[in-house]
């Protein structure tokens, strides 16, 4: 007690002579949440060195020997390889496994009949199956599966092939022929419209517009009798064809005989507006064969539809001046003078006709 003593008295008087009271720190306590860091830290060290094993174990697992996989005759190219087995747990003993493997230089043939091989299986006793494309992507596999459906055209019905006898109409054949006649005259197959054209006829004898190409096409080759048999059967047909009737005047007067020529033309009265060259080929035929009366009346007539024309009043002048009316030719003459349109040598005849019936 009295050294416990002393060093009381000791600390007493140690602390009257300093000139202040010492600091003291006070003890640093550590907090609770370095606990909660520290079980943290070694969670985490837990887990990975955990998973760590688990590969290291999954490194090191080979394929049990029943699995392997056997040929019925070893290969002469083989090489005979050792490949120790780690076992995988405690209860398994290691063995070792001999695989045939062929060498570089051999070219390795597919087995006849492999046998089936199992699936790899984990730790936990599932095997480990990978999920294929179309179950990750079904979208992409279902939009590619439409287009390839789109794409495949659907089957085709074999083909009936079925013959029909189609009886055509007179008027079918008719347009048929025509049609067939049009088109050689535009190559210039003449002979070919020609046939054409008598096909019209066959099957539409009123076809008129046939009727008059074909009888073109014969005048044209100098075949006037056929021409004429064909004008005057359509006139037999159609006594008011005017154009038929001028035609065969014509005819007539290429071959001389202007009676027949003007028969036909007085056998009828078109429309004068209509049919000029059919009233001023009856005029002239009139005044060749010296009936210039009646020619005058044909000229009046058609100086009435068209009274600037210089050829009607040349053509009165000529009619009047035959039935020796000298004032009345003299007048026609100055007048188709004076509207002209007339040839050269038509125009000289007038100016000497008029100097000499001029006063």
């Amino acid at each position: 007690m009295s050294v416990i003593n002393q060093m009381l008295k000791d600390l007493e008087l140690r602390q009257q002579g300093s000139e202040g009271a010492v600091y003291v720190p006070p003890v640093r306590q550590q907090g609770w949440w370095m606990l909660v860091l520290t079980l943290i830290c070694g969670l985490a060290l837990g887990i990975l060195g955990w998973r760590t094993w688990i590969y290291w174990q999954q490194s090191q697992r080979v394929v049990p020997q029943s699995q392997v996989l056997a040929t019925s005759e070893p290969r002469p190219d083989a090489v005979a390889r050792v490949v120790p087995v780690t076992p995988a747990d405690e209860e398994l003993e290691p063995v070792d496994l001999v695989v045939a493997l062929p060498t570089p230089s051999a070219r390795p043939e597919p087995a006849a009949d492999p046998e089936p091989v199992q699936e790899e299986q984990d730790e936990t006793g599932y095997e480990a199956v990978a999920p294929s494309d179309e179950a990750l992507q079904p979208d992409l596999y279902a939009e590619l599966e439409a287009e390839q459906e789109a794409v495949v055209p659907p089957p085709r019905k074999p083909g009936v092939l079925k013959i029909e006898t189609v009886n055509l109409s007179e008027a079918e054949l008719a347009t048929l022929a025509e049609r067939k006649a049009t088109t050689a005259m535009a190559r210039g197959q003449l002979r070919d419209a020609q046939d054409n054209y008598y096909q019209v006829l066959v099957h539409a004898p009123h076809n008129q517009g046939a009727r008059e190409q074909l009888a073109g096409l014969l005048y044209g080759e100098g075949r006037l009798s056929e021409a004429t048999q064909l004008l005057e059967e359509g006139i037999r047909l159609d006594p008011e064809q005017a154009d038929f009737r001028l035609l065969l005047a014509r005819l007539a007067i290429s071959s001389g005989d202007q009676l027949k020529a003007l028969g036909w033309l007085t056998g009828y009265k078109p429309d004068l507006a209509s049919n000029l060259d059919y009233y001023a080929t009856w005029a002239g035929l009139t005044q060749e064969l010296g009936r210039n009366a009646e020619a005058a009346e044909i000229y009046v007539t058609l100086l009435r539809q068209q009274p600037d024309q210089g050829r009607w009043w040349l053509g009165l002048g000529v009619a009047e001046d035959g039935q020796g009316h000298s004032q009345r030719a003299l007048d026609a003459y100055r007048n188709a003078q004076l509207h002209g349109n007339l040839g050269e040598a038509s125009a000289n005849w007038i100016e000497q006709r008029i100097a000499q019936l001029a006063p």
